[in-house]
């Protein structure tokens, strides 16, 4: 694999070109990342709309018929269902681990077993995260190929 990065001060917007014969896992976890890195989510806080970064969502989750999108240091509301998120997210770096939350693997910092087949999620906030047994291997599996 071959990178060239060619730096411009007239280029008004960043283009990336990707030259390529088949598209293989590595390949696709970077147009992943990519995509991941141009896609935004719209959100509320005090009234205001925002957008935030994929990356820098830790978990998303639902309750009571709201949505909340979790940072490192807010919480934000946003209008979609979180059904509606995983459709637009769920083939980058994010996984769901029970009914009411979707959390980003790339801010999971390790996974480790509990009782009654569930496990636990340490994210990169020190926050915890419970993974139901029904959602464990298809974490897992997202989490080890990001590593």
């Amino acid at each position: 694999m071959k990178l060239w990065i060619e730096q411009n001060d007239t280029q008004e917007e960043t283009e990336i070109h990707i030259k390529c014969g088949m598209i293989n896992a590595d390949l696709q976890r970077i147009i992943n990342e990519i995509h991941a890195l141009m896609f935004s989510l719209p959100v509320l806080k005090d009234g205001a709309v925002s957008k935030i970064s994929l990356d820098e969502i830790f978990y998303i989750e639902s309750v009571e018929e709201k949505t909340f999108v979790y940072s490192k240091a807010e919480v934000y509301t946003c209008e979609y269902k979180l059904y509606e998120i995983e459709e637009k997210i769920g083939k980058y770096s994010f996984a769901r681990i029970s009914k009411s939350t979707i959390v980003n693997i790339c801010k999971i910092l390790e996974i480790k077993p509990q009782i009654n087949g569930r496990f636990e999620a340490l994210l990169d906030n020190g926050e915890r995260q419970i993974v139901n047994r029904h959602y464990v291997n298809g974490l897992k599996e997202k989490f080890l190929r990001e590593i």
